[in-house]
């Protein structure tokens, strides 16, 4: 017992200091997962915190990103509206008196419309002085008289025509005199067929550059022209009758008349006694070189007769410019370069400023979001200033080219007068026949004597 008691104390005396540093060892460890978990919450308290500031700051930088971007947006929005106020600040003044010249042009425009269309349909066949007899002196009385609602000295020519259009039809070949844009924009109005008296065949030169690349031509006398007529229906081609006399083909009666069916959904009439298939686009002029033709009263229902006997203005201005072309053909051109530059002129601004007026009729609701609309109002609002500088440029030297041409009228207007004096002869005997070709050729020789 005693050995045994002391080996254990000799066991017990070793393993006593390691128990204790266990014992220690185990507290120590205790404490230090304490310490560990106090830490980790501590961490853990701290990345919630950091996480709360890093979500704060990420916040901060979108709100900032977004009030900068709505920075950018506004200043390119204010930017976009100067542009927009700018570009149209000029036409602001000229748009305010076209918008109280429609309002009041809304009034009037029953007794407008009724003395262009009485134009349209009645006047053609006459000369300047009846024409202006018959609207300006009858019907707008009447009218008046009537009560009608009508602009004060309404001119049938304005409503029916404009500037870009009377310039395109003077560029197409139409002589530029009141008389001849009259018979231009009745051509161009009337819903029956024109029937054009054309002795002097300037209307078909005007016609065959106006229809260019799109036209027949045919005579009642030649020998396939019911078949090219037929075609011209069904294709929706256009077709001059040349050269008609007192009486028309009795073949053209379902023509003239519109005498058009519809059958399924495509329209048919009957012409040479066979069906044929009508276009809408087709469109038919009639010509005669007659000077004072006698027509059946249905032939005046069923097409508009338009007079387009040359008048001694429009003539002399065509011989004062072959004057000039003989004597001077280097001021010739540069009138005519003038001329050509000004019609196209003319036609673009109105051309650009039915665009502009498009373009802002068709605009979105937030016009300002339409970069590419405000872009094109600036473009076209430049070219119109180049333009408009450009026509004040030639002005000036069209006025000067006048000036040097008008040295030549006198010659022009006495070719003028000498062609309708010959013109009369025919009184006499009916021999004494002149075409303005025949009398321009010796005209020309006369000056080259």
């Amino acid at each position: 017992w005693v050995v045994n008691i002391y080996g254990f104390n000799r066991i017990y005396v070793k393993v006593k200091p390691l128990m204790d540093s266990l014992q220690a060892a185990r507290e120590s460890k205790t404490a230090a997962i304490a310490s560990l978990e106090a830490a980790q919450e501590k961490v853990a308290q701290v990345q919630s915190e950091l996480a709360a500031l890093n979500e704060r700051y990420e916040n901060a930088l979108k709100e900032k990103k977004e009030v900068e971007d709505q920075a950018e947006a506004l200043t390119t929005r204010a930017d976009l509206a100067q542009r927009l106020v700018g570009g149209l600040a000029s036409e602001n003044v000229r748009w305010g008196e076209e918008i109280e010249k429609l309002k009041s042009n809304s009034l009037t425009l029953v007794g407008d419309c009724m003395l262009a269309a009485g134009f349209v349909s009645y006047v053609g066949a006459f000369d300047k002085d009846l024409r202006e007899e018959l609207w300006k002196n009858q019907w707008s009385a009447d009218l008046t008289d009537r009560g009608i609602p009508m602009t004060e000295g309404s001119d049938p020519l304005e409503v029916l025509s404009n500037e870009g259009m009377n310039s395109k039809m003077v560029s197409e070949g139409l002589p530029s005199d009141r008389v001849s844009l009259e018979n231009g924009s009745i051509l161009t109005n009337c819903k029956r067929w024109p029937l054009l008296i054309d002795p002097q065949v300037q209307a078909i030169k005007w016609l065959k550059k106006k229809e260019e690349g799109n036209l027949d031509i045919i005579q009642l006398t030649q020998k396939n022209w019911l078949k090219i007529l037929t075609n011209a229906i069904t294709n929706g081609r256009c077709v001059i009758i040349e050269n008609i006399g007192n009486e028309i083909d009795a073949s053209l009666d379902p023509v003239l008349s519109r005498s058009i069916y519809k059958k399924g959904r495509s329209l048919y009439l009957n012409l040479g006694g066979e069906e044929v298939e009508y276009d809408p686009k087709f469109q038919l002029y009639l010509q005669t070189k007659l000077s004072n033709p006698h027509y059946k009263p249905e032939i005046a229902a069923q097409c508009t007769l338009i007079n387009f006997i040359a008048t001694e203005r429009g003539l002399e201005d065509q011989l004062l410019a072959k004057v000039v072309e003989l004597e001077r053909p280097d001021l010739e051109e540069k009138a005519r370069a003038l001329t050509a530059a000004a019609i196209n002129y003319q036609i673009q601004l109105v051309e650009l400023e039915d665009e502009l007026l498009e373009r802002l009729a068709n605009a979105p609701d937030d016009i300002l979001s339409d970069v590419p609309l405000i872009e094109g109002l600036e473009a076209t609002k430049k070219t119109a200033s180049e333009i408009n500088e450009a026509v004040e440029s030639g002005k000036i030297t069209q006025r000067e080219v006048e000036e040097a041409r008008e040295a030549y009228r006198p010659q022009a207007a006495e070719g003028a007068m000498l062609y309708f004096l010959l013109t009369k002869l025919c009184v006499i005997d009916h021999m004494y026949q002149y075409s303005l070709d025949s009398f321009l050729t010796f005209f020309e020789k006369s000056v080259h004597r």
